[in-house]
């Protein structure tokens, strides 16, 4: 019973622009899997799901009677495994996207760690990480 959870299934990001935050996602290389739209009581959800490789984002915005302004407490980033720091952070360059912090490399005991992080169209804060373990 220890062992259900398999890992994760995806991310969930509310976003204010459905389409900017849809389209940044696609330019880092994620694909549009999934677009649908749901009718409440307070108006129209508006739901994507964009695929990687490795993680699926669902994205969603919900309808401005009910959208909130509150600062959340709780995931402050994620982190996306690259293959490639050094390529990833010529992409981000080409895209014109500005890197908030890094690159970084860390040296611990079991492990090296590349990263550096930009924000999403929200805020959110993005890492891309390269760990490469011994």
């Amino acid at each position: 019973m220890n062992n259900l959870i398999k890992g994760i299934a995806h991310l969930g990001l509310q976003v204010s622009d459905i389409n900017k935050s849809s389209s940044f996602y696609q330019t880092l290389g994620f694909s549009l899997t999934e677009k649908f739209s749901k009718n409440t009581n307070n108006g129209e959800v508006k739901v994507e799901f964009l695929t990687s490789p490795a993680l699926t984002l669902e994205l969603y915005q919900l309808p401005n009677t009910i959208r909130s302004e509150l600062i959340y407490s709780g995931i402050e980033h994620f982190a996306l495994e690259v293959s490639d720091i050094d390529k990833m952070m010529q992409k981000i360059s080409k895209l014109g996207y500005a890197i908030n912090e890094g690159p970084i490399y860390e040296r611990r005991e079991h492990c090296e760690v590349h990263f550096f992080l930009i924000s999403g169209p929200d805020g959110e804060r993005i890492e891309f990480d390269m760990t490469k373990y011994f």
